[in-house]
């Protein structure tokens, strides 16, 4: 019988294992929960704080735990998702995948243009299923090494039907070396997952410092001002619920003392 907790680690490691900057996150997010609910708890259960201090300390500090929590994980995974699309559109290339586009380009058209034509070609043509949709790039290699993995006579009949995939596999199937460009393409995909993670990881680190140091410290002051100023409003209408005539018994100024009657 498999261990259940051996199980739940090892979906776990697949989850997280080609992306590490998205565990990173995950891990920020928890932790910052984990904290506020810790701080929150403690204010709650402390019997040296007054019930009036806590009306005021609970609200912001559930409001502080809100805002670490959604501004950590919204603006890290922000961050992380735009430099991940400028990979995938092509924007930057490592050198492998950069060689071995330009071997398989014959067009003058850019390299982010050859990767979102032959991208969109395998999902309109159904290469590549639905739930395997990652982006341009991964779908340019997952697409090509799908096209050429397929039985011969299925695979050449769709590239000589197509004028697009013929200029690009073309001599390939003519010079018997299919199986060279499809060992290319995995060497080539198997660097870009690497970097991208790397990537990904350099991202998410860069984006939890901006958010923990600049900009959630900004937003927690705002919102602890507003509820600062919301408990003392309340508190002054408090006080004049209970002696309304302290409003109008104020000390009058010294020039009134001139006057005499």
């Amino acid at each position: 019988m498999a261990n259940p907790l051996q199980s739940i680690l090892s979906k776990i490691w697949h989850k997280y294992a080609e992306d590490v900057g998205i565990s990173l996150i995950h891990l920020g997010a928890l932790g910052w929960f984990l904290s506020s609910a810790a701080q929150l708890a403690m204010i709650i259960t402390n019997k040296d704080i007054d019930k009036k201090e806590k009306q005021f300390l609970i609200p912001q500090e559930a409001s502080d735990g809100a805002i670490n929590v959604i501004l950590y994980y919204t603006i890290c995974q922000a961050i992380k998702k735009y430099t991940e699309s400028l990979l995938e559109r092509g924007k930057i290339l490592t050198e492998k995948s950069f060689e071995c586009i330009e071997k398989l380009k014959t067009t003058p058209n850019s390299a982010s243009d050859f990767i979102k034509a032959l991208s969109e070609f395998y999902r309109h043509h159904r290469i590549l299923k639905k739930e395997q949709r990652i982006g341009n790039l991964s779908d340019f290699y997952r697409g090509s090494i799908m096209l050429l993995s397929k039985p011969a006579m299925d695979r050449n009949r769709i590239i000589k039907n197509n004028p697009m995939l013929k200029s690009v596999f073309g001599r390939a199937i003519e010079e018997n070396k299919v199986k060279n460009t499809k060992g290319m393409l995995n060497r080539a995909l198997k660097d870009y997952n690497l970097y991208k993670n790397g990537v990904g990881v350099i991202a998410a680190v860069g984006a939890s410092i901006l958010a923990c140091n600049i900009i959630t410290p900004v937003a927690r002051n705002l919102t602890a001002n507003m509820f600062q100023k919301s408990a003392m409003n309340k508190q002054k209408t408090a006080e004049l619920e209970k002696n309304p005539l302290s409003y109008y018994s104020r000390t009058l100024p010294p020039t009134f003392n001139t006057f005499k009657i």
